[in-house]
């Protein structure tokens, strides 16, 4: 019996390695060649459909050579709709001064807009900004607030963040910081665009 079953197991073996070991065989599909040429993307966004013109923005930023300016050309056109990545993407590229100038202000503004639309990781980054005082003033009780809104938007690793700085932290301020989370509310009277 384990005879039989060491003969059908060695079978089966050699039945799928040839596509393992074979290139034209191979029973994958290279994720490069899944992605269409920026050409193709680019007539797509020219059409207006904010998923393309970010879906472009990504591809800008992460082409080689990268075009950050490119990038956040198209990521802009994408926010006039109120797409949350690309509010987001503008946020991140502020904040390094990548195809804009650096300035934690905008890039807050912009982590703002896509955290009125529930984006965890915009969340977690304004969090950041308040607990290392990069364009606002350091405050331990809102950097909480935002690490412990993240984590309930998805971005979990935000709740690692927040369970540290909560070290530091008095129970009245972790107080304040849970009423302030429990009771945050998304701002939708700001505009969606800043400037060109």
């Amino acid at each position: 019996m384990r005879a039989a079953l060491r003969l059908l197991t060695l079978g089966i073996t050699f039945s799928v390695l040839p596509g393992c070991i074979e290139p034209r065989l191979r029973p994958y599909v290279n994720v490069h060649d899944m992605s269409p040429p920026i050409d193709e993307l680019r007539a797509l966004a020219e059409q207006g459909n904010a998923e393309d013109q970010y879906q472009l923005g990504r591809r800008y930023e992460l082409a080689v050579p990268q075009d950050y300016r490119e990038a956040v050309r198209w990521y802009r056109s994408a926010a006039m709709q109120r797409h949350a990545g690309a509010f987001y993407r503008l946020c991140a590229l502020s904040d390094i001064g990548r195809g804009v100038p650096q300035d934690y202000e905008e890039a807050l503004r912009w982590c703002r807009l896509a955290a009125d639309q529930g984006h965890g990781r915009a969340m977690f980054t304004i969090g950041f900004h308040y607990q290392y005082a990069h364009g606002v003033p350091r405050d331990l009780i809102q950097a909480h607030q935002w690490y412990n809104l993240a984590g309930a938007n998805g971005y979990h690793a935000a709740t690692k963040w927040r369970d540290r700085l909560a070290a530091d932290m008095t129970r009245t301020q972790i107080a304040q910081a849970q009423f302030l989370a429990r009771n945050w509310k998304p701002n939708s009277r700001e505009p969606a665009a800043g400037p060109p």
